[in-house]
């Protein structure tokens, strides 16, 4: 077939430096079948807007490709604005999580879901016809995306690789609650497909990421996939950490016996927790058990050194303030790393949005959807929850006070601490996002007098 389309290039609008993109580089492999040259630019939202259409112009490319994502819809709406009038000829195809929010037209394709299959129907019609209802490529059979000299551009980021598309969990906050696939990318059973996935883990590492962040909602899920990966990063000897989404609640002895070998700094958990109030979690579509989830955050921290960074959410359907800040209580009390208090986004394409609709919800209707009220919490609570996230990220996350930070809550709830701690930049004059490292020690110093006065 002749193709008209000669050169493609394919643009990250990236949230920060150490950021990559991987649907792009899955993109990249798409095309090699074809006869089209492809080039990937990774510019961030941080840098001059027209200076990132200078970089995309002096291409000149007959084809446009970007990722569209809450952080950087905003920002890629303003770019298309000025790239089409700069470049009327050219092709535009808009894909990803935030793709359905941009209109098409007769020079722009909207790529929904997964996007692979539809990128090569795409590309087999030269650019001109995106078919309705494409076939859909299993993760499977989706080409390894990256090659060795990648690493110019990869290494010290964060580099991302999946081995799951699919969730069987069904959150109605997330963007996978409603998917049901079931794709695994290898079948652990077999000998050839093991050999396989080493030699990917090989390449990988061989990029010299400073995290390889794998993006599977649930790693865990599959046990024999874990165990093996798990391994090779405790064996690995590279600077490179190795970065999981768990289920807490699927931990067990087994995967303990693994995980208590990992080298301090090699292998971290994000784990989402949500709440730990079952009528919430039962609300917000959840299956959890807080007790299982406090024992297994309890027995990573005294059995194993993975670094552990635990998520909670606030604005969930029939949480109030008292029940948010018990969730904290609760969850600093295991002590993880870090621990993230995050504002509930409505996404589109998610439950959360009937059920903010049914339960009068007000939130922000373009990205990034945050919630303003919930049926539970006022728009002045959830101003004041943001704070103590601040707060959070100023003295908890930073890891500068663990000792202190254990010390104090043998005595004290942390949703005190936190009360004492905004009570403090308050008196002080300090803002909540950014104060510099002596002054942080002083207001710790502070706050530990404060409650060694209470306790006498």
């Amino acid at each position: 077939m002749k193709q008209s389309v000669k050169k493609v290039l394919m643009v990250a609008l990236n949230s920060s430096w150490s950021q990559s993109n991987l649907a792009l580089y899955y993109m990249r492999e798409i095309l090699k079948d074809y006869p089209y040259s492809s080039q990937i630019l990774e510019p961030t939202v941080n840098e001059p807007l027209l200076q990132v259409a200078q970089q995309i112009y002096s291409v000149q490319a007959e084809v446009l490709l970007f990722s569209a994502y809450i952080w950087n819809k905003r920002f890629l709406r303003r770019l298309l604005d000025v790239l089409k009038q700069l470049m009327p000829q050219a092709s535009f195809v808009i894909g990803g999580p935030e793709a359905a929010s941009f209109e098409e037209d007769a020079h722009t394709f909207i790529i929904k879901g997964a996007g692979e299959g539809a990128f090569r129907a795409l590309a087999e019609s030269g650019f001109r016809a995106l078919p309705q209802n494409p076939p859909q490529i299993p993760l499977k059979d989706v080409p390894f995306p990256y090659h060795a000299e990648d690493i110019e551009v990869l290494a010290d980021h964060l580099v991302y690789y999946e081995c799951y598309r699919g969730c069987p969990y069904g959150c109605v906050y997330c963007l996978s609650a409603s998917d049901r696939r079931n794709e695994p990318r290898f079948d652990m059973s077999l000998k050839s497909e093991r050999e396989k996935l080493k030699a990917e883990l090989d390449l990988l590492v061989a990029l010299k990421p400073r995290t390889l962040k794998f993006i599977d909602r649930s790693f865990n899920i599959s046990k024999d996939l874990a165990h093996y990966i798990w391994r090779y990063a405790i064996a690995d000897k590279s600077t490179t950490d190795f970065h999981f989404e768990i289920y807490p609640e699927l931990l067990d002895d087994a995967d303990f016996a693994v995980l208590k070998e990992a080298p301090a700094g090699k292998i971290r958990f994000e784990v989402g927790v949500q709440s730990v109030n079952p009528e919430v979690t039962k609300a917000s579509g959840r299956d959890s058990d807080w007790q299982v989830v406090k024992t297994n955050l309890l027995r990573l921290r005294d059995e194993t050194k993975i670094r552990v960074h635990a998520d909670l959410l606030a604005g969930l359907p029939t949480e109030d303030l008292a029940s948010v800040l018990h969730s904290l209580d609760e969850l600093c009390a295991c002590e993880p790393a870090a621990v993230q208090l995050g504002m509930l986004k409505v996404l589109p394409d998610t439950p959360m949005q009937d059920i903010a609709r049914e339960r009068g919800y007000l939130w922000m209707e373009d990205a990034p959807y945050q919630v303003l009220s919930s049926d539970a919490l006022s728009f002045a609570e959830l101003s004041l929850i943001d704070d103590y996230a601040h707060l959070i990220s100023l003295y908890w996350n930073k890891e500068e006070y663990t000792g202190l930070w254990h010390e104090l809550l043998q005595k004290h709830r942390f949703s005190q601490l936190l009360i004492a701690l905004k009570r403090l930049h308050t008196e002080l004059g300090y803002p909540l996002h950014s104060i510099s490292k002596l002054r942080r020690l002083q207001v710790m110093e502070r706050l530990a007098a404060l409650c060694s006065q209470a306790c006498k």
